[in-house]
């Protein structure tokens, strides 16, 4: 692995664990500061506030019989940075072990030393260990309004294109035989780890193939996103990861090329944890006005809403 390739795994390591949030905050077992030596309880006694409540190896056990929450955690401190309302965390779980133990109850939760969150599920007379999933450990498809990343038939299209040069381009714009150029996905997503595409060759001077693959990676010898014949016009979807080249092309996608061929690639999704996807080229953007210029979050809520009271057509 070549230094750029460390450190671009290593900064993306960092975001699947949002590393950069929480560095420096200090947290206790029960909300307020902790201090240096915990007090001591005997089973029976009240929880003091603001100390570090040692509880044994006794269980701490709450019971009601009202219609609202048994236990509500609140912290109403808030700062504002670069626009946004960071919150203070109400509940923090301390991280240890690798693994929740067997003997764990159903319906335990805990946070292993890799910052999984993880829950003891029990059913069918067993018990399961189930993880939550979170921008650290999945990952979810975001579709998008069918977007063209690249034509090199027009020399407005081959903008996103970052190697553009004699070299790798004949004349007319062709991806050269046996050349690679690296394209740029950062107008369409931050940050994504993959993307689902549609790619069509056409005037090609004679039969090759075209691969595509992450910016950074070696160019796998045996694979081939599609097969071609002297000018012929042909498309086939693809999926590929995506790679990081810099701060200012963080999302980076490489094509090769065995014969010289014009290259078309349009973007119907991408795959992102951590990262985001640009939200002009979300579907509810294009029709927004429609849709009284709905936000996201607001589209999102109302989908979810309407999901949970309805049922779908194959169970009714």
């Amino acid at each position: 692995m070549t230094e750029n390739q460390d450190k671009t795994v290593n900064r993306r390591r960092l975001l699947r664990r949002a590393g950069t949030v929480a560095a420096g905050v200090a947290g206790t077992t029960v909300v307020g500061a902790a201090v240096a030596v915990p007090a001591q309880a005997a089973p029976g006694d009240p929880v003091v506030q603001g100390a570090n409540n040692a509880a044994g190896a006794t269980t701490t056990e709450l019971n009601s019989t009202g219609t609202g929450p048994t236990l509500r955690l609140a912290n109403t401190s808030t700062t504002t940075s670069n626009g946004l309302v960071l919150a203070r965390p109400a509940l923090q779980l301390t991280p240890s072990g690798d693994l929740l133990h067997s003997d764990s109850p159903g319906g335990s939760i805990g946070m292993d030393t890799n910052s999984n969150i993880q829950v003891v599920a029990e059913y069918g007379g067993g018990k399961y260990l189930e993880y939550v999933h979170t921008t650290g450990n999945s990952n979810q498809i975001v579709p998008v309004s069918p977007q063209r990343v690249i034509d090199t038939r027009s020399a407005a299209s081959r903008a996103r294109i970052l190697n553009k040069s004699s070299t790798t381009l004949d004349s007319s714009g062709r991806l050269r035989d046996g050349q690679t150029i690296h394209v740029d996905l950062s107008d369409f997503v931050y940050f994504g780890d993959a993307l689902f595409g549609n790619l069509t060759v056409t005037t090609a001077v004679a039969s090759g193939f075209v691969q595509i693959f992450p910016y950074g990676t070696p160019r796998p010898a045996n694979f081939s996103n599609i097969n071609y014949l002297t000018n012929q016009v042909v498309a086939n979807s693809f999926m590929s990861g995506v790679g990081y080249l810099n701060d200012d092309a963080t999302d980076v996608i490489s094509i090769y090329a065995a014969r010289t061929t014009h290259i078309i690639i349009d973007v119907v999704a991408f795959v992102v944890g951590v990262g985001a996807v640009n939200p002009g080229i979300l579907p509810f953007a294009a029709n927004a006005t429609a849709r009284g210029a709905e936000s996201a979050e607001e589209r999102r809520a109302k989908r979810a809403a309407k999901a949970q009271a309805g049922t779908p057509s194959w169970k009714k």
